[in-house]
């Protein structure tokens, strides 16, 4: 009971880090490089128009943001989904807690790119259907995934640790060429959220027997 405790705790910290992810201000959309490359030709266009836009309530953030950091939108959007959708799976497949827990605070990290997207105005290329991704490298890491938490259960918490490592390389990436003050606390929140998924899941490997990596 005590060690389940631990591990509710070690997951639900992923999720409180990120009430304050938005910031308070008026928002506009810079344009600079066109690097945006993922968003639908819509969105493009009006980028392109060079169309200041009003910020979204749902979320009011500060300042401008660049294609890059556009395409970064979208891109963490659907990793943030993929980690939700095969943790609500293997919960589905093992009765395991940890994914349960973990696939909440996923939900909140989705939300979390989402109000960054409304609140910039972008127009969302994606949707909330388990396993269904625009970008192809986000549908053959899920299928990739998928797969490898079906061999069993010691095989779908490594996929947790993958997941998390991933996410967090990614986050790291984002930060490293994101200057919006407003987008750097939610990368920021995001990836101490998933350095505590990482702890939890690298916790449950070595209760059972396994060191991973």
């Amino acid at each position: 009971m005590k060690s389940r405790l631990i591990l509710s705790a070690i997951a639900i910290a992923g999720t409180i880090v990120l009430f304050n992810s938005c910031s308070k201000g008026v928002a506009g959309t810079g344009f600079t490089t066109p690097e945006l490359k993922s968003a639908t030709l819509a969105t493009q266009a009006a980028y392109l128009a060079g169309t200041e836009v009003t910020p979204n309530p749902l979320c009011t953030v500060t300042g401008t943001v660049t294609y890059e950091e556009i395409a970064g939108f979208l891109f963490m959007r659907e990793e943030e989904k993929l980690a939700r959708d095969i943790y609500t799976y293997l919960f589905s497949k093992y009765n395991l807690p940890v994914f349960n827990n973990i696939s909440k605070s996923e939900n909140v990290h989705v939300t979390a790119i989402l109000n960054l997207i409304k609140g910039f105005n972008i127009a969302d290329n994606s949707n909330n259907n388990a396993g269904e991704y625009v970008n192809s490298d986000i549908r053959a890491l899920y299928a990739k995934l998928k797969t490898m938490g079906d061999l069993s259960l010691i095989d779908a918490l490594k996929a947790g640790v993958m997941i998390e490592e991933t996410d967090i390389s990614d986050l790291q990436k984002q930060l490293s060429v994101t200057r919006n003050s407003s987008v750097r606390i939610v990368y920021t929140n995001l990836s101490k959220a998933s350095e505590a998924h990482l702890r939890a899941f690298t916790w449950n490997l070595k209760v059972r027997g396994v060191v991973y990596p």
